[in-house]
C-alpha cells in the first residue's frame, strides 16, 4: 500500500498556514495587542462549541503577539505563554504552572533568565510547603499577593529596555499575553475570574498593565468567570465564534490541495467543485468537521481527482469522518453520560431542529413514553448540561451545541446502532 501525504489536521489546532476566515475578529486582536502594548489592554474571551475553532484562532493569536505573522503594519514582541487548567487546579496550582512556562518561554530567549528565580522567589516558599499551605486562608491572600506582584515586576523587567542586561534579552517585550484554551474546565478553587480582576486592578495603579489573558472555552466559561466575580466579564472582549461560510469552506480545502501539490509537483491533485459544495453540506461549516472531512476524503481517494463519492464515502464509510467526529467529541455524552434510551430518543427528536429553541409539547408529539419520562429525561439532561433551558420562557429547550445535533442527525440517519 502506497501512502501519501495528507495537509489535513482534524486531531490539532489548524496552523496559521491553513487558517481561513475570522477576519473580523483577527483585525480587533491586532488591535488589542496593540493597545496592550500601550498599557490599555482588553482580555480576550473565545467562546464557542466543540469544533468551531477556538483553539485555531487562540494559535493564531499566540502568533500575532509573538510576531511571526502580522495582520497591519505593527508587528508585536510580547512574551507569550500558554496555561492548561483542569478541574482540580487552585491559584497556587496556576501560579507554579505561569513561572514554569515563563521560564520555559525565557530559556529560549535569553541566556540570563535566571533574574526570574529572584522575581518570583515566592514559588521557592510554596514549594518547600507543599500542600500545607492550601489549607490556609491567610497563606493563600499572601500568596495570591506575591503572585501578582511578581507578574508586575517581570512585566517592568522584560518591557523596559533598561533591563535588557539583566534580562538578557535582545529587544523589550511589549508585555506579557497569557493564553488558556479549554478555561471551562477551571475549577471553582482557581478563582479565575477573580484573580484576573485583581491583578488589572493593580496593574493599572502600577502604571504597567501590558498583561493580556485570551481565554477560549465553551459557553459555560462566562458564568465560571461571573460565579468567580460578577464584574469580571466586563474585562474582556467577548468573540463568539459562528461556522465558516461557503466560500470560507472552500478556501480551507483548496489550501490543503496546495500544500499537497507543491510537496509533490508531478503528482497534482484536483477538486470537482461538486465535491467542495458537498464538504460544506457535510461540514455545516465547523472547522473541525472541514479538517476531518477533508483528510478522510483524500485518504480513501485514488485517482488525485477528489469527487462528490469521494466525500460521501470518506463521510459515511465505516471509520469514516462521521465515526471519528462521534468518538472524538459526542459518543461519550451520548452513550455514556446518558444511561437510558429514552432520554437519547429526546435527543434525537431535539436533533432535528438542530440547536434551536424547541418547546416540550413539540417534543412530547414524538416522544413514545409516557409524560413522567419525558419529565425525568428533559431533567436529566439538564443537570448533565447537554440541554439548556431558556430563561424567562418556561418550557423550552434547545441542544446545548449544533454540531452536536449534527453528529446525531447524520449519525442516526446512516447508522442503525444509535
Amino acid at each position: 500500500m502506497k501512502y501519501k501525504y495528507n495537509p489535513f489536521r482534524p486531531n490539532s489546532p489548524v496552523f496559521k498556514g491553513m487558517f481561513v476566515g475570522r477576519d473580523r475578529e483577527i483585525e480587533r486582536i491586532d488591535e488589542i495587542l496593540f493597545q496592550t502594548k500601550h498599557g490599555n489592554p482588553t482580555h480576550i474571551l473565545i467562546i464557542g462549541e466543540r469544533g468551531i475553532g477556538k483553539s485555531s484562532l487562540l494559535l493564531v493569536t499566540n502568533y500575532f503577539a509573538k510576531g511571526e505573522i502580522t495582520f497591519s503594519k505593527e508587528q508585536h514582541n510580547f512574551l507569550t505563554v500558554q496555561i492548561s487548567v483542569n478541574n482540580k487546579m487552585n491559584i497556587i496550582d496556576f501560579a507554579k504552572k505561569l513561572y514554569n512556562a515563563l521560564e520555559r518561554e525565557l530559556k529560549k530567549q535569553s541566556k540570563s533568565y535566571l533574574f526570574l528565580k529572584e522575581t518570583w522567589n515566592f514559588i521557592k516558599r510554596l514549594e518547600v510547603a507543599g500542600t500545607s499551605i492550601k489549607n490556609g486562608h491567610s497563606e493563600i491572600d499572601s500568596t495570591v499577593d506575591d503572585f501578582i506582584y511578581s507578574i508586575s515586576d517581570t512585566v517592568k523587567k522584560i518591557a523596559s529596555g533598561k533591563s535588557l542586561v539583566e534580562t538578557g534579552l535582545k529587544k523589550e517585550k511589549d508585555g506579557i499575553v497569557i493564553l488558556i484554551d479549554e478555561a471551562d474546565s477551571a475549577s471553582k478553587d482557581l478563582n479565575i475570574g477573580t484573580f484576573i480582576k485583581n491583578l488589572t486592578e493593580f496593574l493599572v495603579l502600577e502604571d504597567n498593565n501590558k498583561v493580556l489573558f485570551a481565554l477560549a472555552g465553551l459557553p459555560s466559561l462566562r458564568d465560571i468567570l461571573r460565579d468567580s466575580h460578577e464584574s469580571s466579564l466586563r474585562l474582556f472582549e467577548e468573540f463568539k465564534l459562528k461556522p465558516l461560510s461557503k466560500s470560507e469552506v472552500s478556501q480551507v480545502i483548496r489550501k490543503g490541495i496546495e500544500e499537497y501539490n507543491e510537496k509533490y509537483p508531478d503528482d497534482q491533485l484536483q477538486i470537482e467543485n461538486g465535491a467542495l459544495n458537498d464538504i460544506y453540506l457535510f461540514s455545516e461549516g465547523y472547522p473541525h468537521f472541514v479538517q476531518q472531512i477533508g483528510y478522510s476524503t483524500l485518504q480513501v481517494n485514488d485517482d488525485n481527482l477528489i469527487s462528490k463519492e469521494d466525500v460521501e464515502k470518506g463521510v459515511m464509510g465505516k471509520g469514516g469522518a462521521i465515526d471519528l467526529i462521534g468518538d472524538r467529541y459526542y459518543k461519550d455524552l451520548f452513550y455514556d453520560k446518558i444511561n437510558v434510551d429514552s432520554y437519547r430518543e429526546i435527543l434525537i427528536i431535539m436533533a432535528q431542529n438542530w440547536n434551536q429553541w424547541i418547546k416540550k409539547e413539540e417534543i412530547k408529539k414524538n416522544f413514545k413514553g409516557k409524560k413522567s419520562t419525558l419529565d425525568n429525561g428533559l431533567k436529566a439532561l439538564k443537570d448533565r448540561n447537554i440541554i439548556l433551558t431558556k430563561k424567562g420562557s418556561r418550557g423550552y429547550y434547545r441542544l446545548q451545541w449544533a454540531s452536536f445535533a449534527f453528529w446525531i442527525k447524520y449519525y442516526s440517519q446512516f447508522r442503525s446502532n444509535i
